[in-house]
This record gives C-alpha cells, structure tokens and sequence, in this order.
C-alpha cells in the first residue's frame, strides 16, 4: 500500500510518494518558485521587437532591434531577476549604423558593464546571469561594445 502524503496537514492535499520526492528534490534546489515560473513563461521567451526607444519588462530575455538611422535606447531588463538565465540581444536592422542600447536596470552583462551598444546589423550579445545579476558573456557577434552608466 502506498503511504499518504499531506502538504501542511491539510487532507486535501495530499499526494503520492513520487510527487513526495518531486517535492523533496525541488526544495533541495536553490530556484524560487519565481525563477521556476519565469524560465517557462513564453510571453517572456517570446522575442520583443522594438522599433523605437522603449522599457521592457524586468525579465525580457530576447530584445530584437530594428531601425536604421534612429537610435532605440531600451531599458528595463534586470539582470538579478535574469537569474539562472540567459538574454539574447540583436541588432535585425537591414542596415545602418545607429547606435541602439540596452541598459540593465541591475546587475551586469560581464561583472562590470551594464550598457550594451549595437550599431551594426547582426550584432548581437548572449549572456547568462548568476543568482546576483551578474552575467557571463557567451557570445559577442561583430563588436558589442559595453560600458558603465
């Protein structure tokens, strides 16, 4: 016979002995519920594409620029928040060499920069953000300049 699992003492939660492990191997993990929900919600994983200056929500992991002559200034993703996750940022104009930025709200995009300059067509910048906002650059295509604001 199976044995009986209740969440909080409560008999109408109860759960199986697999579901019991499930349980005991998530809270032995250091993701918040949060974390969890974020890396699956695919509003956030679903491309923004912007065509002008604008804020993104804090979690946006995929920013897609596009204009020519006219410079985006994107701010608003937080690389804290990005934690255990990746961003992907790229410049999909045709052509041109306006110089589009996105700045972190917190946190890094290499343990030091928190502003991202592309200013060419197919550049682009991956990287991923420990627990404390801090990123590790995957991956410069062109030359991706940071900086400090």
């Amino acid at each position: 016979m199976a044995n009986k699992y209740w969440i909080a003492n409560n008999p109408n939660s109860e759960v199986t002995d697999a579901e019991a492990q499930k349980i005991e191997e998530l809270s032995a993990t250091t993701v918040s519920l949060n974390e969890l929900n974020s890396s699956c919600d695919a509003s956030i994983i679903a491309p923004v594409k912007l065509l002008v200056s604008a804020a993104v929500p804090q979690n946006t992991r995929l920013i897609k620029l596009s204009h020519a002559s006219t410079p985006i200034e994107v701010t608003g993703p937080d690389g804290v928040r990005l934690g255990g996750q990746t961003m992907f940022i790229t410049n999909v104009s045709a052509s041109g060499t306006a110089a589009h930025t996105v700045t972190l709200a917190s946190g890094t995009f290499d343990g030091t920069n928190n502003k991202a300059t592309l200013n060419a067509p197919g550049e682009s910048l991956h990287v991923w953000f420990d627990s404390s906002g801090e990123g590790a650059i995957i991956n410069n295509v062109g030359s991706v300049a940071l900086s400090s604001v």
